[in-house]
């Protein structure tokens, strides 16, 4: 819903949804599961105020978010953060700190993400990596929703060559 403009109903379903998650989790006596729960609406939370232009307001819950993931022992713990943090950063007209974040991230498979770091690329004048991002988005091998939202984006970023 938060990339068709539907902000407020996204806002609705995500809240109504997270309420119900939030008490299974803490139904569960796993701190684990509560934190886990509590980490991925913060991260969702994020993407939707990013998706609305409140770069501060997703700034101040992707702090939030990087505290609540710090002590775990995945090396992708900050994957979530810095893609979201690069597109902050991308869309607010940062582009040198997004390249920064976009780089920083561990696991680089999530199309969505490669394509706005291609667009971070391409905003920094770094034509010919954002061009290979594009490519690489606009050829992979795999249909999905990250996939269908980004692909011919790239191929029009491909086309504007």
């Amino acid at each position: 819903m938060s990339h068709s403009g539907q902000y407020d109903a996204a806002k609705t379903a995500l809240d109504e949804k997270k309420e119900i998650d939030i008490v299974m989790a803490k139904r569960s006596k796993n701190e684990r599961a509560v934190k886990n729960t509590e980490s991925s609406y913060l991260w969702m939370e994020s993407h939707l105020e990013i998706m609305k232009g409140n770069y501060d307001g997703a700034r101040r819950k992707l702090v939030s978010l990087k505290e609540i993931v710090t002590g775990e022992s995945n090396p992708k713990k900050f994957d979530g953060y810095h893609n979201l943090m690069g597109m902050t950063s991308l869309m607010s007209g940062n582009t040198e700190k997004g390249v920064e974040h976009f780089e920083k991230v561990v696991d680089q498979s999530n199309i969505y993400f490669q394509y706005h770091k291609g667009l971070t690329y391409k905003a920094t004048g770094d034509l010919d990596k954002a061009k290979e991002i594009f490519q690489s988005v606009a050829t992979h091998n795999f249909n999905g929703l990250n996939y269908t939202a980004v692909r011919n984006k790239a191929l029009k970023e491909l086309g504007k060559g």
